[in-house]
């Protein structure tokens, strides 16, 4: 969490008639760095079989801000590019990414044995700024899962 402070110096004006300046005040602002995006499952540290399919899902701002434009979820896996593009399934219908979902399937990649790292990433048509969650999972042989299973 980062806390923030904000001043402006203006020149010296006289006195209102209330006897204070109205531009002496210091105004302290705490910003917190909105969770544009985040991915809900599967969850950090979660072992998955590798090479099967896999359901990535999450939530995200969405449209909420209304001089957003086609604001979209895309999803990485390993870093192996292009992004992905997610599906929306927010309650608004069509476009509503503030719910989303994307079908990992070894078309694109899959899930490799050990430490595989997810990220999110959520961008608007008409915004400089995009927004990213990474999580990293385990991908595990079913061999090694069953042995975890009994442990």
């Amino acid at each position: 969490m980062t806390n923030l402070a904000f001043g402006q110096i203006f020149p010296k004006t006289p006195l209102s008639k209330s006897g204070s300046n109205p531009h002496s005040t210091l105004t302290l602002q705490h910003q917190t760095k909105p969770n544009m995006v985040k991915i809900t499952s599967p969850t950090k540290g979660q072992q998955l079989p590798v090479k099967k399919d896999l359901v990535i899902s999450g939530t995200s701002a969405g449209n909420s801000n209304p001089t957003s434009i086609n604001c979209q979820v895309f999803v990485i896996v390993n870093g192996i590019k292009p992004y992905q593009q997610s599906t929306p399934i927010g309650p608004n219908g069509a476009g509503d990414y503030s719910k989303w979902i994307f079908s990992l399937t070894p078309k694109y990649t899959a899930i490799k044995e050990g430490q595989n790292k997810l990220t999110a990433k959520f961008s608007c048509a008409n915004g400089p700024t995009t927004f990213h969650n990474s999580l990293n999972v385990t991908g595990v042989t079913a061999t090694a899962n069953a042995t975890t299973a009994k442990s």
